[in-house]
């Protein structure tokens, strides 16, 4: 019995939303000689096995051109936006060419499907971009810019399948870079939500692959992962995100466990901060190292963790708080505050670190971002100053996420 054109489209997008994008191409090359050669143009089907190739490179996030792709490409320019921008063009014509209204509508989902995926292209490539630059991120504009896809964002019958897929990707993003955001503000119950919220996504992500097929005779002999690379480049994202909001938050979370657990939590992540918090501070020169948070400006605010809003707020003459120090040590709280002052005042200091020294002891300092600076504590020069810059530099930048971002495309 001869498939009808929406169990064939059905079909082709179910492939597609378990990631099985081969044989989703070679189901579509099938229909091409047995069901469907006289009702649509060869173009289209060219266009869907063309589109299946490139979502294939997509989830693997091979964004980078390569030899032996399926369209030439100028030099200048991302491979699968180029692609994706193809797709769009042939699509458009065909659509004032076709009179089917149901292969017009499958027109139509898919040129607003492929515009949502040049967007995230652009987005990919700016994180792309934020990662190599080392500068300071602004996770609330990245935030606002996921939104407004988000907020623009509609589920178009046939291709609902994938959309749905496109929706986690959406979300995942939206609450791991809220929780970032929080977490540059020392907020503890909004960067937990966000944290719990992008997890969520996460799960429901990794759901639409469980029914994927494998080569079951291979996975009696090898464990393989069958996850999309990008799916599993936002686990890791995710695990980072535990690791810096445990790091942030670790004198809070101690208070509601013990020490062996707070351990297991860390051992579980891919990048243990404050584990990497303490090795900084054993190979250096260094006393201690600190996590300082500027309160300067903040109305209402009642210290780190979930308070009760009859708290009292904290003493706003104390403009500076100490969030984290290996080990502790005492430290003049108002020498602190007089050079992360001055430091934060002086312009360009964002990416700049900065040795201050002051009465017979040196202060090594570095911003993570407006409100937080890491800080080393020396009670005399250090010998090697470049060597301590260099590793307060790579401790700062992947807490700011820079290593991670600059493996979207990889």
């Amino acid at each position: 019995m001869q498939k009808s054109q929406e169990e064939i489209v059905r079909t082709f997008f179910a492939q597609l939303s378990q990631s099985n994008y081969d044989k989703a191409k070679d189901f579509m090359e099938k229909q091409r000689s047995v069901s469907l050669n006289n009702v649509w143009p060869k173009s289209l089907f060219d266009i869907l096995c063309d589109f299946a190739l490139a979502e294939k490179n997509y989830s693997d996030t091979n964004f980078e051109p390569a030899k032996n792709k399926m369209l030439a490409r100028k030099e200048d320019e991302n491979y699968l936006d180029f692609v994706y921008k193809t797709l769009f063009q042939d699509l458009e014509k065909l659509q004032a060419e076709v009179d089917d209204s149901f292969v017009t509508k499958l027109i139509t989902s898919l040129l607003y499907y492929i515009s949502v995926r040049l967007e995230l292209l652009k987005f990919y490539d700016k994180l792309y971009e934020i990662g190599l630059s080392n500068n300071y991120i602004n996770f609330g504009e990245l935030v606002e810019i996921v939104e407004r896809i988000q907020n623009e964002f509609q589920n178009l019958p046939p291709v609902d399948g994938v959309l749905r897929i496109l929706h986690y990707e959406l979300d995942c993003m939206k609450h791991l870079f809220k929780c970032h955001e929080h977490l540059q503000n020392w907020l503890y119950l909004e960067s937990l939500l966000s944290l719990k919220k992008g997890s969520d996504a996460i799960i429901l992500w990794e759901k639409c692959y469980q029914n994927k097929e494998t080569w079951r005779f291979g996975s009696l002999f090898m464990s393989k992962n069958t996850l999309p690379a990008l799916v599993l480049w936002f686990k890791r994202f995710k695990l980072m995100t535990v690791s810096k909001f445990t790091l942030y938050f670790y004198g809070v979370l101690l208070q509601q466990s013990t020490l062996q657990e707070m351990k297991n939590i860390c051992n579980s992540c891919n990048l243990q901060f404050f584990t990497k918090m303490q090795q900084l501070q054993k190979k250096s020169e260094a006393q201690c190292v600190l996590l300082v948070f500027d309160t300067s400006e903040l109305s209402n605010y009642r210290g780190p963790g979930y308070w009760s809003p009859v708290r009292d707020l904290v003493d706003p003459y104390i403009k500076y708080q100490i969030m984290l120090s290996f080990p502790k040590v005492p430290v003049k709280l108002d020498v602190l505050e007089k050079i992360i002052s001055e430091n934060n005042n002086k312009e360009s200091t964002m990416n700049k670190i900065e040795l201050i020294t002051l009465e017979n002891v040196a202060y090594l300092l570095m911003r993570v971002d407006v409100r937080i600076t890491f800080i080393m504590f020396y009670t005399s020069k250090p010998k090697n100053e470049e060597r301590e810059k260099a590793n307060a530099f790579e401790f700062v930048s992947q807490l700011r996420c820079h290593r991670l971002f600059t493996s979207v495309n990889r």
